[in-house]
């Protein structure tokens, strides 16, 4: 916000310079045409930039093309214009060729502006021109000579000449890497800058050369000795990078990243059971400490998951760490990762509980004990979880996910109950407290406190518009109480612009319509609703809830499934829910109704029969089966 205030304040300012310089002046004629046109161009070129910020390319780009017409000479604009041509694509190989030598123009004629420089060096790299590339880095180095980044990157472009067979290219990298070097000493940055230098000859002794001479700075420093070892392993020679890693990590017990380079080595190098060997080792070691220990568990089991022989030894080594390192909330939280991961949902969410347990102020944890409490089918622990966690943090999930399970089993109040334990505040967004409402209107027609219900729906919408399970509910509900019927039809006529097709939302468009006596309307509507059933061929899948990965370092998804769909902390469910394969009871019967009041008395007895079929117990069905007519309520 900052950002676009600023920028636009400076472009008053400027356009009030551009005023008291004369470039609006009185003068008549062509100049004051020109002027004219100038100021046109820097007031878009500043507006295209506000776009740019705003994330709108599209129209910075049409601006931009105006204001290049207005004023063809400012390299500034042409530059942006040719910016934006070369990161999105637009145009031929003609249009990108100009754009690409206005980029070139607005850094070559302005060479001090290093930004524009920097610019038109990521794009000659995207565009793999290297030749412009070390240029544009050589003239920045040239004018900024207190940038040794600048240095550092004309050196490996310089080197890069060396595949076109210019023999100096190599040479004069390293005599610009010496000269930094003069500077501030040697170090490993400067090292590996030679080494890729280097690369490009494939000169591997000078490669060695230039390591041992890294090395000499400190041979008894654990750092460098873990320096050492990683350029070994960037010049392809493990067996060097592998020794030393080792003496890094005799120099230092610890320092565990030079222990998870070793077992990472041994790994690289297909040596299982050394990598095996190695991570224990490093488990168990008394000086390494807890953080890099649970980095290289959480490296072992990224590595070996998958490979259900390793189940056994990974919990194992679990087990061996939770009694090395007790009361660490994070071990039981990886622990409880690994165990979602393999689909052991019941063993993830007590080792879940105990991370909760340790570190009550750490949100994630009731969350993935709620997923895997789900997954596991265990509802009273879920429930438990959801009110433990609706007490402690401000997170509208919580409560929201307590009360649909609560929901689920047939327990409205409760449900209602958990859901106003909520703590809403302005800080949550629209849309989250729309599904919130929403809800709670669902649950109080549920306990037939209808109008408190339609007030709850009402609420849903005025947060959202677009809310079209709201739309659809109230609309529903009014017509099933016979109320407010025109805006019933309203609401429903909402939803359906939002999904046109939806089976249900067109039934409740039919029901309004049965309410209002407009039976051939709703004659219209049901039959499109039989129509998208009878057309329907697509596999149909079971309501689920998807459980993200527990853990990012988990790289597995894991999934479980529940009965009631679990709300995101944004308010987005987190579930597609899927029309069953045919028509419900409820639609049957609806179906009926409308016939049998349109004067197709054999077609109505037989949809009731069909929702009598799937709701044998439904007296009022049973009732205009056995008679043969329709019952008014």
């Amino acid at each position: 916000m900052t950002k676009h205030t600023t920028r636009s304040v400076f472009k008053y300012l400027l356009l009030a310079l551009l005023l008291a310089a004369g470039l609006c002046g009185t003068a008549s004629g062509p100049r004051k045409g020109t002027d004219e046109a100038r100021m046109k161009a820097a007031y878009l070129f500043l507006e295209a930039e506000n776009r740019l910020y705003q994330g709108d390319p599209g129209t910075a780009y049409h601006m931009l093309r105006r204001a290049a017409t207005l004023d063809p000479t400012d390299i500034g604009i042409t530059g942006a214009l040719g910016e934006i041509v070369l990161r999105g694509g637009v145009g031929d190989s003609a249009a990108f060729e100009k754009a690409y030598d206005a980029v070139r123009r607005r850094f070559t004629e302005n060479p001090a502006d290093f930004q524009s420089g920097e610019i038109f060096a990521d794009l000659a790299r995207q565009w793999q021109r290297f030749d412009d590339v070390r240029d544009t880095y050589g003239l920045l180095r040239e004018k900024h000579p207190s940038r040794p980044d600048y240095a550092l990157e004309y050196a490996w472009f310089r080197a890069l000449d060396y595949t076109d067979g210019d023999t100096t290219a190599i040479a004069d990298a390293m005599d610009i890497l010496d000269r930094i070097e003069a500077g501030t000493g040697t170090d490993a940055d400067i090292t590996l800058h030679r080494l890729r230098a280097l690369s490009v000859a494939a000169d591997t002794a000078a490669m060695v050369g230039c390591i041992r001479r890294y090395l000499a700075t400190a041979p008894a420093d654990a750092q460098v000795n873990y320096a050492v070892g990683q350029m070994y392993g960037l010049i392809h020679m493990p067996d060097s990078s592998l020794l030393y890693y080792s003496r890094a990590c005799d120099l230092d017990s610890t320092m565990g990243a030079a222990y998870l380079a070793r077992a990472e080595q041994m790994l690289a190098a297909g040596d299982s059971a050394g990598y095996d060997r190695e991570v224990v080792r490093a488990l168990e070691s008394p000086t390494l400490e807890f953080a890099p220990k649970l980095e290289i568990l959480t490296n072992y089991t990224r590595a070996l998951y998958q490979d259900e022989d390793r189940h056994k030894g990974i919990s194992q080594l679990f087990g061996r760490m939770l009694d090395i390192h007790p009361g660490e909330a994070e071990l039981h939280n990886l622990y409880g990762a690994y165990l979602a991961t393999v689909d052991s949902a019941a063993g993830a969410c007590e080792q879940f509980g105990y991370a909760m347990d340790l570190d009550p102020d750490d949100e994630e944890y009731p969350q993935f004990r709620l997923q895997t409490a789900l997954a596991a089918n265990d509802t009273l622990t879920a429930i438990e979880t959801a009110r433990m966690a609706t007490a402690r943090f401000d997170n509208m999930a919580f409560p929201v996910t307590g009360a649909q399970i609560l929901y689920s089993m047939g327990r409205s109040a409760d449900a209602l109950a958990m859901l106003d334990s909520a703590k809403l505040s302005a800080q949550d967004n629209n849309n989250a407290l729309s599904v919130y409402y929403t809800f709670r209107g669902d649950l109080q027609h549920a306990l037939e406190r209808n109008d408190s219900a339609f007030v709850d729906y009402e609420r849903a919408i005025a947060l959202n518009p677009q809310n079209v399970g709201a739309l659809n509910n109230l609309a529903y509900f009014m017509a099933v109480d016979g109320v407010e019927l025109d805006k019933a039809e309203n609401y429903i006529r909402q939803a359906l612009v939002e999904e046109p097709l939806n089976p249900t939302y067109i039934d409740t468009y039919a029901w309004v319509l049965f309410k209002k006596k407009d039976y051939t309307g709703a004659r219209k509507q049901i039959d499109d609703v039989l129509a998208i059933y009878d057309t329907e061929t697509d596999t149909v899948m079971p309501d689920t809830v998807a459980v993200d990965s527990i853990m990012p370092q988990m790289a597995a998804d894991s999934a479980a499934t529940a009965e009631e769909p679990a709300l995101q902390p944004d308010g987005e469910e987190t579930v597609e829910i899927y029309e069953p394969e045919t028509p419900s009871s409820e639609i049957y019967d609806h179906a009926g109704d409308i016939y049998f009041m349109t004067g197709d008395n054999k077609e109505a007895l037989e949809f009731w029969k069909k929702a009598l079929e799937l709701d044998p117990g439904n007296e009022k069905i049973k009732k205009k089966v056995k008679h043969k007519t329709y019952f008014f309520d």
